[in-house]
């Protein structure tokens, strides 16, 4: 079982929620929520492949070389850790 803790603001949020009648639970809130994040993560990640399958198709593409992998994987990784950073 998982405990977690909120800030009262986020806890008043919630609770909010289920007393307004969206969520018949404080859990099923928040199971909600998580599907939803998970649902948008996995959206950006086909986004991207798909646009990267267009570029192939499209003849965007170059030599691997190791500096363009570190690059690309950084890049990657610092759009990951913005929210909505994914392609446009």
């Amino acid at each position: 079982m998982l405990k977690v803790s909120f800030a009262q603001v986020d806890e008043a949020y919630l609770r909010s929620k289920v007393e307004n009648g969206f969520y018949s639970s404080v859990s099923e809130a928040i199971r909600d929520m998580v599907r939803k994040q998970r649902e948008r993560e996995q959206s950006s990640l086909l986004a991207a492949l798909e646009a990267g399958e267009q570029a192939i198709r499209d003849g965007q593409v170059f030599d691997y070389d190791t500096a363009a992998f570190e690059g690309a994987v950084s890049r990657g990784v610092k759009a990951a850790r913005v929210p909505d950073a994914g392609p446009k």
